[in-house]
């Protein structure tokens, strides 16, 4: 790949504006995009799924929405999107409290509690009742201190759950609930809620009580929405969460190449950078074509891409005369995708079933393959790939590597196609990104404005 740089139209020298950039590269895959693009209708969807809720007189009426989709779909930033508008429309008439966790806390009764009632009253009850533990912290953000603060309210609030308290009840009992009032429940990592009960058979206790609270009270309303990869539904099933309708579930895919386009243009003319004026319009258009094709529109991967764009930018003047080498951008954006998909790998724990997955890549051109023939790849490798089958690839569902194609339980798929190639190309990160680049040198034509 051999692209022209990008010359900087003026010394990028606002130092405010350098530690917002800084900060951008720092935050790495948790950095939010500055711009929101796409996505409209499952906002629509949700928006209209509280307002019907706000408006019935019947709580059973309330349902409960779910958002699955493959690694950086951008499942998290919708949820913060779906907070940031509901929350800015609802928040002066007082008619809607958000709160949102994660999977895995759910797994803590007295965490869950105390979250609603902090949202609901913006402070945590405390164990004597003299005092209230105040905090701004957003309830679900792990390691923002959250954990520390509410320590004492989640011991409360267990004391009360194991004296036989339900978690809604324990929920009202600390606080004052407004008439005809909604919660807005946002779960994301879906996939990682635990089963919690005595009877160990998977049912989380906490969701199914909430459900059941909010039910069976009048004029409790609750609209959960779970985020999770492709078994998102099949996980909230067998953890008792009920009031999912047939359509209720959204797949979240890539985003289109003129929505990827608009992300990528939006962040270079984003104000907090002070990118006025520093690209001509000419280079944002080619730019932004580059990486909504490199990205094949997973915002994370167009996240990685700008992380790449933004350290350019901060060190162009010390070593070439302001400009931006394209072809240093997106080479390391492509080593640093690989190193992404080589870490969920190795955090999956599949181990001989890498090896089917892999062999499975190279015998289709296609990012998609039948269950069972995949199932013949595992006979053909070992006995125990073929044995421990169905475990090995709930795992690899479980972790994203593969998931069930939207319309068809017994055919499988790549979530990403840049993710098929690198499986193809044996976990080799030089090959992969040299694939990478020669298919973006193949493409050149019609990346040019």
């Amino acid at each position: 790949m051999s692209e022209k740089p990008i010359s900087l139209q003026h010394p990028y020298t606002n130092e405010e504006a350098r530690d917002n950039l800084a900060r951008f590269i720092r935050a790495q895959d948790r950095a939010t995009p500055p711009v929101f693009v796409g996505r409209e209708d499952v906002l629509n969807e949700i928006t209209q799924a509280v307002e019907d809720c706000r408006t019935t007189t019947d709580p059973i009426e309330c349902f409960t929405r779910v958002v699955y989709g493959p690694p950086g779909a951008g499942k998290s930033t919708l949820l913060q999107e779906i907070r940031q508008r509901l929350g800015s429309e609802y928040g002066s008439s007082g008619a809607l409290t958000i709160v949102s966790l994660q999977g895995d806390e759910l797994a803590r009764p007295g965490f869950v509690t105390s979250a609603f009632i902090k949202e609901l009253s913006g402070s945590y009850p405390d164990v004597l009742g003299s005092k209230t533990i105040s905090s701004n912290v957003k309830a679900g953000t792990s390691g923002t201190g959250l954990e520390l603060l509410s320590t004492e309210s989640e011991i409360m609030i267990d004391q009360q759950i194991e004296a036989g308290s339900s978690v809604w009840r324990a929920i009202r009992e600390n606080t004052s609930i407004p008439e005809n009032h909604v919660f807005l429940l946002l779960v994301d990592e879906s996939q990682n809620i635990e089963g919690v009960g005595q009877d160990r058979i998977g049912k989380n206790y906490i969701v199914s009580n909430l459900n059941a609270g909010f039910r069976t009270t009048n004029n409790l309303k609750i609209v959960p929405v779970f985020a999770g990869l492709s078994n998102t539904r099949e996980v909230l099933g067998d953890r008792g969460v009920s009031r999912i309708p047939e359509d209720g579930s959204t797949y979240l895919g890539a985003l289109t190449q003129g929505e990827t386009e608009a992300l990528v243009s939006g962040w270079m003319r984003y104000e907090a950078f002070a990118f006025d004026n520093l690209f001509t319009d000419k280079d944002t258009r080619r730019v932004s074509k580059m990486i909504a094709f490199a990205s094949e529109g997973w915002p994370r991967h167009a996240n990685t891409y700008l992380r790449e764009l933004a350290r350019s930018v901060l060190e162009a003047g010390v070593t070439n005369e302001w400009e931006v080498d394209l072809n240093d951008v997106f080479s390391r954006g492509h080593e640093s995708r690989s190193r992404y998909y080589r870490v969920r790998l190795d955090s999956a724990g599949l181990d001989t079933f890498e090896d089917v997955i892999s062999i499975a890549a190279r015998k289709t051109t296609k990012r998609r393959i039948e269950k069972n023939d995949l199932r013949s790849i595992a006979q053909d490798i070992s006995q125990t790939a073929y044995t421990l089958f169905d475990t090995h690839l709930k795992d690899a569902i479980r972790s994203g590597v593969l998931e069930y194609t939207p319309t068809n339980k017994t055919q499988l798929q790549f979530p990403i196609q840049s993710f098929h190639t690198y499986m193809k190309c044996g976990r080799d990160d030089l090959e992969f990104q040299k694939a990478m680049q020669d298919q973006m040198q193949s493409h050149t034509h019609t990346l040019m404005v």
